[in-house]
């Protein structure tokens, strides 16, 4: 399997700093789209991760908002390409009540 490394801001444990600093992708899976990202924000959502709130897996790479150019496209993805300048936010289901009356933000399935 190949990697690529990357420069992102990384926790390492609850309630521990943001530090910048190198972290290692995979090869991008059937369903993945590789963005290499020119703009990236940290919200509420990143904090809330950061402290612990939300139970995340750690060391865990946060900054979810922003947008960038795709570099490279699952096998199974359609609707971007290489190339595509795109911005990114948080996941939905897109199908429980909340996403189809229009709220992806308060999705159930968030996580």
């Amino acid at each position: 399997m190949s990697t690529t490394t990357i420069t992102a801001a990384v926790v390492e444990s609850a309630g521990g700093p943001f530090e910048i600093g190198p972290a290692e992708l995979g090869e991008v899976q059937a369903d993945e789209v590789r963005v290499r990202m020119t703009a990236s924000g940290i919200c509420h959502t990143d904090l809330l991760i950061r402290e612990g709130t939300f139970p995340t897996p750690m060391p865990v790479v946060l900054g979810h908002e922003g947008a960038g150019v795709v570099e490279e496209v699952g096998a199974a993805v359609a609707g971007v390409a290489v190339g595509d300048r795109v911005a990114l936010s948080y996941g939905s289901c897109g199908d429980c009540r909340s996403c189809a009356t229009g709220r992806p933000f308060y999705c159930a399935d968030f996580f």
